[in-house]
């Protein structure tokens, strides 16, 4: 796993090396199966590949309190992606987005559970400052894992990416 973590780290360091990264928060809605729902609080680091593509790593953190018999439990649910994201200019102020990846995610609830598989998203990004813009994106996943073993989310979110090379739209 310290294999896994070097790796990426040395990726994030040789691909900021020649590209100004930009970071994204967000807030939103993650709905697991269609049956559970979280609150999401989450963020991105982007990195330019090209003009249009970039490489995007994300993670996110849902969490939705559970009442039960007198006691208030919360229910923590972790995803986290690493994809690519195509970019299509409508003009200066607009721009389109079509991502695709992998993403693992944990859910943490009666029992803890780990799902792995891949996703499409698709968003708006619109130029509210010169270093700053305005994002909203769906995103499907299908997950695999243990009990139903084929299992989808759907994330909804809304933030702001932060961005320092001002010439990309």
């Amino acid at each position: 796993m310290k294999r896994v973590h070097l790796a990426l780290i040395l990726m994030l360091l040789a691909a900021s090396a020649w590209a100004a990264p930009s970071f994204v928060a967000t807030l939103g809605g993650d709905f697991f199966n269609y049956e559970d729902g979280f609150l999401d609080i989450g963020g991105a680091y982007i990195v330019p590949l090209h003009s249009d593509l970039e490489l995007s790593l994300g993670a996110g953190f849902g969490l939705w309190p559970e009442e039960g018999s007198g006691s208030n439990d919360a229910r923590f649910y972790i995803p986290l992606d690493l994809g690519l994201n195509f970019l299509f200019p409508g003009n200066e102020k607009v721009s389109y987005l079509l991502g695709a990846g992998v993403t693992p995610q944990f859910l943490f609830a009666d029992e803890n559970r780990t799902y792995v598989g891949p996703f499409i998203k698709g968003g708006i990004r619109i130029r509210t400052h010169e270093f700053m813009q305005w994002i909203i994106e769906a995103q499907q996943d299908l997950l695999i894992g243990p009990p139903d073993w084929i299992n989808t989310s759907t994330r909804i979110r809304t933030g702001i990416q932060f961005s320092f090379d001002t010439g990309r739209p």
